[in-house]
């Protein structure tokens, strides 16, 4: 009595983890159905099931379709008759032969009737294993084929790469809109791939493109003036960073987010960022420099004057070893340490040293193309001119300030700086033309927005 799918899958629970033959020949000798059927119990196929699997083992073999139904499978498995092309494409699918299948006989001698006993055993106990082994060999090496199968060409990757490349060294270069909408794209080109088959290496770099390009969406939103947004797509970035075990991402993510909690009035927050990226940051990395400047700050605007001022050391340490000036979203120079010592100076009530160092930072940036880093050119020009304000000339303040807002690319960082620089002139020169002027730079350049 043939036992049912049901008896068959309990056959292969019990030996999980053997080859299909193993489990093929047990329902065999449990149930007596015909070797065929015993096969495709073994894999868990029904019958659609398993003529949709002859269907793609013929197809990868490059064989013609012959169009198989329903009823001529049952009759193979019923009669154990099948033409030589049909016993060829079984044996391809089942990875054995037809003899195992029993379509034909094994007439090879096995010895005459003086045959010792033993020898008869041992051969039968080849003629077992043999077909085990060359079925394990062949699974084995389809397993392989089968973890080196994808959907996704190289070529796709790279033009990832490229862009993300392209993102980063001329980030300025664009508008943010301009760069929300293209960065947008590519990343929901990767929610795309990822729905593809692909190998785990690309599995990994997907999830390492699809942080890249969250970190810079979150710039784009934070130019913008949608902190929400960028806060996401920094959480975004940290999450498939975190999966694909990329510390780099991670600390860039953080980066960004320390600057929008830093802008936002937020420095606790900003601090916690800073701390937790600098957790990620490769040791001598550009983030590690851009993350000791977030502490030098970040420090400096809480009162924390110790901290800060070895977080400053340390910065200017790394200065020794940056580029006097290096464009690009993922770099660190060493005129941004000097800008970020104006800040913390600022933050600390150091005005003659911030009016120093924000002079310096500003000379070098005179001698770029006003595309070179325009944001961190109105920054440092903003920090100048509030410096100046402190220091007893507002004009000179107004001069720089009005410099800064007429920056050549908008960032809403570049107007939350000139309002701090509009509430000192206010409290400072509350009657001085100087004040009135500047104010009303401000409004014109949000009007126009």
């Amino acid at each position: 009595m043939e036992h049912t799918r049901r008896c068959a899958k309990d056959i292969a629970a019990r030996l999980a983890g053997s080859p299909p033959h193993d489990i093929a020949a047990e329902i065999i000798r449990c149930c007596g159905v015909h070797a065929v059927k015993a096969y495709r119990l073994a894999h868990g196929w029904t019958v659609n099931e398993a003529l949709q699997e002859l269907e793609r083992s013929s197809r990868a073999a490059g064989l013609p379709n012959r169009g198989t139904d329903e009823r001529t499978w049952r009759r193979w498995e019923s009669t154990g008759r099948a033409d030589n092309d049909y016993q060829d494409r079984l044996s391809r699918l089942f990875h054995t032969n037809p003899v195992t299948l029993g379509f034909t006989i094994d007439h090879s001698p096995v010895g005459g009737e003086n045959t010792n006993r033993r020898d008869v055993l041992r051969w039968s106990v080849a003629a077992i294993i043999s077909p085990v082994a060359a079925d394990a060999e062949h699974i084995a090496r389809e397993l392989t084929r089968e973890s080196e199968r994808t959907d996704i060409g190289s070529s796709t990757l790279d033009g990832l790469r490229h862009a993300i490349s392209d993102y980063g060294r001329n980030y300025s270069c664009y508008s943010a809109e301009e760069l929300w909408r293209s960065a947008a794209a590519d990343r929901w080109r990767v929610v795309d791939l990822t729905q593809r088959r692909m190998t785990l290496r690309q599995r990994k770099e997907l999830y390492v493109t699809a942080g890249w390009l969250s970190v810079v969406l979150a710039w784009a939103a934070h130019d913008q003036g949608a902190d929400q947004v960028a806060l996401a797509y920094t959480a975004d970035a940290r999450h498939h960073a975190m999966e694909a075990d990329c510390a780099e991402v991670v600390a860039w993510a953080r980066d960004a987010e320390a600057t929008m909690y830093f802008y936002s009035g937020r420095p606790h927050e900003a601090l916690y960022a800073a701390q937790h990226g600098m957790a990620f940051a490769p040791s001598g990395s550009a983030a590690q420099v851009r993350l000791t400047g977030q502490l030098t700050r970040i420090y400096a605007r809480l009162g924390r004057a110790m901290p800060a001022e070895q977080a400053l050391t340390e910065l200017r340490r790394h200065a020794d070893h940056q580029p006097e000036h290096a464009s690009g979203l993922f770099s660190a120079d060493a005129v941004r340490i000097a800008a970020i010592s104006a800040t913390s100076h600022l933050w600390l009530g150091h005005d003659q040293q911030a009016k120093a160092d924000a002079e310096r930072a500003v000379n070098v940036y005179k001698r770029l193309s006003p595309y070179a880093s325009p944001t961190r050119q109105a920054i440092t020009l903003l920090d100048l001119a509030t410096a100046c304000a402190r220091l007893g000339d507002p004009d000179e303040a107004v001069v720089h300030g009005s410099a800064a807002v007429s920056a050549k690319r908008h960032a809403a960082a570049i107007i939350t700086r000139a309002r701090v620089m509009q509430g000192v002139l206010e409290r400072t020169y509350p009657r001085s033309s100087a004040t009135e002027l500047f104010k009303q730079k401000i409004m014109e350049i949000e009007g126009a927005d």
